[in-house]
This record gives C-alpha cells, sequence and structure tokens, in this order.
C-alpha cells in the first residue's frame, strides 16, 4: 500500500515574512498614492519613479519566496527553472506568473547594467515588455505588474506565489510515494 511522506516543510514557514515585507511595500506604496491624490505638486510621474523600486523590491521578496521553497522540498535550486512552470501559462503567453516574476525581479536587480542575462530578456521578450529610453511610463516593472494585477494588487501577486508552492508542495509528495 502507497503512503504519502509529510516533508517538514509542508508548514509554509516563509509565508509569515512574505506577508511582512509586502505589507510594508504596500503601505509606503499606499502612502505615496495619498500624496497624489492631494492634488499637489506630486503627480502620477513622481508616483511612477518612486515606486518603481518599491515594486520591484516586491519582485525581489516574491523571486526569494520562489526559490527559497523550491530549495525547501528539493535542497537545490539548480533545476529551479522547471519548478517554475509547474502552473498554468499566463492567458496568451507561453510562460507562467511564476516566470514573469522571476523576470522582472532579475530586471530590477539588473537594470543599471546595461544589457540584461539573455533569460531574463527572453522573460520580459515573451510578454512583450520592452523599455524605451528612460521613459518611466514605459518600465517593464508596471507592464509586468499589469499582467499579474490589473490593480496592481501585491496581495493578489502574493497569493499566485503561494497558490504556486502549494502546487509545488503537491509535486514534491506526488514524487514520494513509497
Amino acid at each position: 500500500m502507497a503512503t504519502t511522506k509529510t516533508h517538514f516543510f509542508t508548514a509554509d514557514y516563509r509565508y509569515t515574512s512574505l506577508i511582512q515585507i509586502i505589507t510594508g511595500l504596500d503601505n509606503s506604496i499606499q502612502s505615496l498614492n495619498n500624496k497624489v491624490e492631494e492634488r499637489g505638486w506630486y503627480d502620477g510621474l513622481w508616483f511612477l519613479e518612486d515606486t518603481e523600486p518599491i515594486y520591484g523590491l516586491a519582485f525581489i521578496a516574491f523571486q526569494n519566496y520562489i526559490n527559497g521553497s523550491i530549495k525547501d522540498f528539493y535542497e537545490s535550486t539548480h533545476s529551479k527553472a522547471i519548478y517554475y512552470d509547474i502552473i498554468p501559462k499566463l492567458p496568451t503567453f507561453d510562460k507562467t506568473a511564476i516566470e514573469l516574476i522571476i523576470g522582472l525581479a532579475n530586471y530590477i536587480k539588473h537594470k543599471e547594467d546595461g544589457k540584461l542575462h539573455g533569460g531574463t530578456q527572453a522573460i520580459l521578450d515573451e510578454f512583450k515588455i520592452t523599455r524605451i529610453g528612460d521613459d518611466i511610463k514605459e518600465s517593464p516593472i508596471f507592464s509586468g505588474l499589469t499582467l499579474l494585477s490589473k490593480e496592481w494588487d501585491l496581495f493578489e501577486i502574493t497569493k499566485t506565489v503561494t497558490t504556486w508552492r502549494k502546487i509545488l508542495l503537491e509535486t514534491f509528495n506526488n514524487n514520494y510515494i513509497d
């Protein structure tokens, strides 16, 4: 008779810190949004300039959660790309939300390097995300954010990554049946 082994990381110990990070970043974004709503000198362009790195930090936190989850179950991130692909593709694209999150995290970390890593560029190309010059309105962060959440809701994206982790756990458990 087959039994399923339960892994120590069935409990999501990464969730609490992810929520703390996302809550703090969301509070920062809301504070800046309030400045826009005051209708003073601080307008939508300032908002975009100020929130791009904040959203970028959120994508880095999501990337850390994703790769940490892979390491929790598989003890290595050597083959991590195959695990990014375990959920359905985003509609009309050949890549998943997890792949987009990884690409956006890598973009924000390396955008000043002049040229993105080939894998990062391939992800952005798949989602038809390009940056034209220094126009903040063309930032890949905002284009990708719109694909992941029409309202730019970090908690909606959090739900995407935590749901992905549950699927990752199921995949792990299915590989370890006696």
